[in-house]
């Protein structure tokens, strides 16, 4: 299934129609723009099926909050079309950033996940590292870490 996929670097104006359609249906474009998208040193991947755009990843160099380490990525914004979920694109998706924040000399990633993908998380070497929370209008979410390097 995952032969006619690929995975590359795209620019953060491309990710914002998937984040409208799958992590913020109802926000405005203005929305779904996030404070670190254009900053040195993003990186933005896109999953691409028969040249359509069906899956979007983001990584920042950012410290989770109350916190100040160098060596911090956040990773934000993954999305995969629903038609295209359990084939493995989320995994192609990450693993594409993490080489990308390994290039960059990083040593850990986390993200706010959603409850519900947490057994994707889980399978992929991300931990809770907090109690849950509510994010507006998206939900229940945990905080979640993992090194670069398992």
């Amino acid at each position: 299934m995952l032969e006619n996929i690929s995975i590359r670097s795209i620019q953060a104006q491309e990710t914002r129609t998937l984040r409208a359609i799958i992590l913020r249906p109802g926000q405005t474009s203005e929305q779904q723009i996030y404070p670190n998208d254009e900053a040195p040193g993003s990186f933005h991947a896109g999953a691409y099926r028969d040249g359509e755009l069906i899956g979007i990843a983001s990584v920042f160099h950012e410290s989770p909050p109350g916190e100040d380490d160098e060596g911090a990525w956040r990773l934000r914004g993954m999305a995969v079309q629903a038609e295209a979920r359990r084939l493995g694109i989320g995994r192609l998706l990450l693993e594409r950033c993490l080489e990308y924040i390994q290039a960059q000399g990083g040593e850990r990633l986390w993200c706010n996940g959603r409850v519900t993908a947490l057994a994707f998380y889980h399978h992929l070497g991300f931990k809770e590292s907090g109690e849950i929370f509510d994010v507006p209008e998206s939900g229940p979410h945990y905080q979640m870490e993992r090194p670069i390097r398992l």
